[in-house]
């Protein structure tokens, strides 16, 4: 295994991170939020026919760009339903092929001399891998990871081509077609972040004339032509108006002034902080010390060239994404493997300093006390909002807390002693994948908080039992529009409004309520009264007969 993690640092880290992370993928259940959704917007194109114009619940849906979809649509035609272990994967293998080509990247960059070694790969592999944000979006299905991955795979070509290697009409080539596949993957995001990038880059270097030949004539018109096929895919698909609801209302009315996610323009400045935990200190503050020497002249031309590169991509990111209106911290994604690589084109660079114990000592305290902490918690029964999670007091639940704690104390101790950061930060990486992988223990078990596959089994179960043709109705329940994933039927949804459902005079249906619900409303309890529910979750399920009357 040493010799392997020697020779193969950066797939070491992947399959350390595949090995962990696995059960979680294998076991948990779809969230909700977007997960479902997505699986709805597949269903219908797939029953519909459509590959360019969907809809979600039948209206129209151009929120993304329909790469992603296509790929959810061909695993389910593969697997013959929704596998989270497949589906996962469309998240999973673009961060692996980020941490490679990163890998890979930095050591061509820093030529024969001066090479990081295979323990500052290591770290440097799993410090993007376990990033807080990034390891998130490794799991949770979003198109941000895969648009993420093109961005990365474009500028890594445009670099290619400045330092003069590989070869050079494949490379010139390759670089619109990986910016049209960020733009197909989930919108202008992926189209600006390269171009801008290497734009203000070229400018930085003082060879603003030198940009006609990265984005020239025979780059745009690739990515016109890219961009015309699906602009006509789409106009046949879904017609005029779903056309310019792409091109309009979700690009440049988000920028300008956000229907949804709209935030104010320091959002990020506090964001970053979070997202990049547990190394957030360390890398802003590695950041901000290269930028503020004026990017400096040290290293040979093509690890200097990187370097500049990821200084001109994190900054003009940052600086753009801030500006449009709409904003959302996975937004922040594609700056991820160029600030982590910034510090192993560093290392040995720069003096060991306060700040640089400080940046690890405080994250890695941060464990210990979360972890110790959570044990003190959940031994004392302190916080009475737990007990309604059984699941929390899983013995499991107690060793992944402990290391949690274990991989602080012991990332303290390797700060405090090597003074450097590769195996503190590798101490803290492996504590948050061994944590993950025994936690994973109890996903069944907090599947019911998780999303609406057990809720909506238990619900089938009751309306075949009924003699009575049984309908699904949900009552202050979370985005449940999209739970016809499971029940391949409609639902009635009154959302929080208990006065419509109490005068609706429904026939026989599943009732569907959050249990909260019921005890803050009278009227509704009394409805409920002597009737037995089925517990799931936070979710109280009553099979209603048929003929009520409305409430007087």
């Amino acid at each position: 295994m040493k010799k392997f993690i020697e020779n193969h640092p950066a797939a070491a880290a992947v399959m350390l991170m595949f090995i962990t992370l696995f059960p979680l993928m294998a076991l948990r259940d779809f969230t909700p939020a977007n997960e479902l959704r997505y699986l709805n917007i597949t269903d219908e194109a797939l029953a519909g026919g459509h590959f360019f114009a969907f809809t979600s619940q039948g209206e129209p849906y151009a929120d993304k760009p329909p790469l992603y979809f296509w790929l959810m649509m061909l695993l389910k035609t593969i697997f013959g339903g929704h596998s989270m272990p497949a589906l996962s994967m469309l998240s999973f293998i673009p961060a692996a092929v980020m941490m490679t080509v990163m890998d890979r990247w930095a050591v061509s960059a820093s030529g024969t001399t001066g090479r990081p070694g295979f323990l500052t790969r290591f770290a440097s592999s799993l410090m993007l891998g376990t990033s807080a944000l990034f390891l998130g979006t490794s799991v949770f299905l979003r198109m941000d990871m895969l648009m993420c991955m093109f961005i990365v795979l474009a500028l890594h070509s445009f670099y290619k081509l400045y330092t003069g290697q590989g070869n050079r009409k494949v490379q010139g080539i390759l670089l619109p077609v990986y910016i049209f596949l960020a733009l197909f993957t989930k919108g202008p995001v992926g189209l600006l972040v390269p171009p801008v990038s290497i734009i203000v880059f070229l400018v930085r270097e003082g060879k603003v004339r030198d940009i006609g030949k990265y984005l020239g004539w025979k780059t745009w018109g690739i990515l016109v032509l890219l961009c015309a096929l699906w602009f006509v895919g789409v106009r046949l698909d879904g017609g005029r108006e779903y056309l310019e609801n792409l091109l309009f209302h979700q690009t440049l009315d988000r920028a300008v002034d956000a229907f949804h996610h709209k935030e104010p323009f320091w959002y990020y400045a506090v964001a970053i902080w979070y997202v990049l935990a547990p190394y957030s200190i360390l890398l802003v503050l590695a950041f901000f010390s290269e930028f503020t020497r004026g990017i400096s002249d040290s290293g040979n031309f093509r690890e200097r060239s990187m370097r500049r590169l990821s200084v001109s991509v994190t900054a003009c990111t940052f600086i753009m994404l801030s500006a449009f209106s709409s904003k959302l911290s996975i937004y922040l994604l594609p700056i991820f493997p160029f600030m982590v690589y910034m510090l192993p084109l560093l290392s040995g660079k720069f003096r060991w300093r306060a700040w640089h114990t400080l940046s690890l000592m405080i994250p890695a305290s941060v464990f210990v006390v979360a972890g110790a902490g959570g044990i003190a918690v959940l031994v004392t029964r302190c916080v009475p909002a737990l007990e309604a999670y059984g699941f929390a007091w899983s013995p499991y639940v107690f060793v992944a807390l402990s290391l949690l704690a274990a991989g602080g104390i012991l990332g303290m101790i390797l700060v405090l002693k090597s003074r450097s950061w590769q195996l503190p930060v590798i101490s803290l990486a492996v504590s948050v994948l061994a944590a993950a992988a025994v936690v994973s223990a109890v996903i069944p078990q907090a599947n019911d908080y998780i999303g609406y596959r057990n809720v909506c089994r238990t619900a089938a179960e009751m309306a075949s039992g009924s003699p009575e043709e049984t309908v699904y109705v949900t009552l202050s329940v979370f985005r449940p529009d999209n739970m016809d994933v499971y029940l391949h039927e409609d639902i009635i949804d009154f959302g929080k409004d208990t006065g419509s459902y109490l005068d609706a005079g429904l026939g026989s249906h599943v009732l569907i309520v959050k249990t909260s619900a019921v005890s803050d409303d009278s009227g509704l309890h009394d409805r409920l009264q002597g009737l037995n529910p089925v517990q799931v979750g936070e979710y109280s399920l009553y099979l209603m007969p048929g003929h009520q009357e409305p409430q007087p």
